[in-house]
């Protein structure tokens, strides 16, 4: 339901028993009493504003936000949704009684606005309040949100918006949730044998410590590896090569992400001055490799869950980045 109060557009509507079944679903799946409750509230609040904008026909995309990873929800209180060619929408609970919405600390950046969602007493029905774009103090007084006119207009496309390109999330793979145009080894390059080479030198990279290290063999079959094709453009005969990644749990907390470029069809070795780089989560690179005709490259890192990092293959002037997030 669509009203106005103060004239401020706000929006209400009935919290049905399926988007209860889905926040409880998340909630079970953490073990603290306060995770819980936080986990089911931000995702009603989610579900609220995503059907607020399916109403009005602004895409979204649910399963790809931080909000619907079992890891993120675990490790941080976020409630986002990503806006298609956007960002990040933050979606903040706020209860019956309370004055304020609460902004935690690490959703204040990276985000393209705010949205307050009131759960009435039984939680039976939510309202959006109202927006804004940006924030600076963890507790924003309800008084000062701007109307949901201001968020329509704020999302409305305009020409200069890049698309925006959804981390794939590698945490996910291990429990076999890989997205769309990830595909095996076999399917990719009608390999059936494991691609990774453990026997040579190879240069080695931890994403926190920045530390050179020699690649032990891995045992295979522990690692969940998918590829894709990625295009250089008309620049050389051979258009195309193959960027695989591969992800193993560890003893720890820590997932092993082994990374590997590869020639494609008839080719044998890669191109000269194709250059691979890991970019940390600010976009630097904080590692690099020349392949200088090698038949293949590959890199081994470890990361953290919620740690974000893209993979950056250059040649000449085509250059092509793809976005990771554990």
């Amino acid at each position: 339901m669509i009203d106005r109060i103060e004239d401020n557009l706000t929006f209400t509507m009935p919290l049905t028993l399926k988007v209860h079944q889905i926040a409880d679903r998340f909630r079970q799946q953490q073990t603290d009493i306060n995770k819980r409750k936080q986990v089911y509230l931000n995702t009603l609040a989610v579900q609220t504003v995503r059907s607020y904008l399916d109403w009005l026909g602004i895409e979204t995309e649910l399963e790809a936000s931080d909000s619907w990873n079992r890891v993120a929800q675990a490790l941080t209180d976020t409630a986002d949704l990503i806006v298609t060619n956007k960002g990040k929408l933050e979606c903040r609970p706020v209860l019956p009684s309370e004055q304020t919405c609460r902004i935690p600390l690490e959703v204040m950046l990276d985000r393209i606005g705010y949205v307050a969602v009131q759960f009435n007493q039984q939680l039976s029905e939510a309202r959006l309040l109202g927006f804004v774009p940006s924030v600076n103090v963890p507790e924003l007084p309800l008084d000062q949100l701007h109307s949901l006119d201001d968020l329509l207009e704020h999302l409305e496309p305009s020409e200069q918006d890049e698309v925006v390109q959804t981390p794939v999330k590698l945490g996910q793979w291990l429990q076999d949730v890989v997205e769309t145009g990830w595909q095996t080894v076999e399917e990719l390059l009608g390999l059936s044998e494991p691609i990774w080479n453990g026997g040579q030198p190879q240069l080695g990279w931890n994403m926190r410590s920045a530390e050179s290290e020699q690649i032990i063999p891995p045992e295979v079959e522990f690692l969940t590896t998918r590829g894709q094709l990625i295009d250089l453009g008309t620049v050389v005969e051979n258009e195309q090569v193959g960027l695989f990644i591969g992800v193993m749990p560890t003893n720890t907390s820590k997932l092993e992400i082994w990374v590997q470029v590869r020639p494609t069809g008839s080719q044998t070795h890669l191109p000269q001055e194709l250059e691979v780089m890991v970019l940390d989560e600010t976009g630097v690179a904080a590692m690099q490799v020349e392949s200088r005709g090698t038949e293949f490259i590959q890199l081994k890192f470890s990361a953290l869950p919620g740690e974000r990092f893209g993979i950056k293959v250059v040649l000449n002037s085509i250059n092509v980045t793809k976005n990771f997030v554990i």
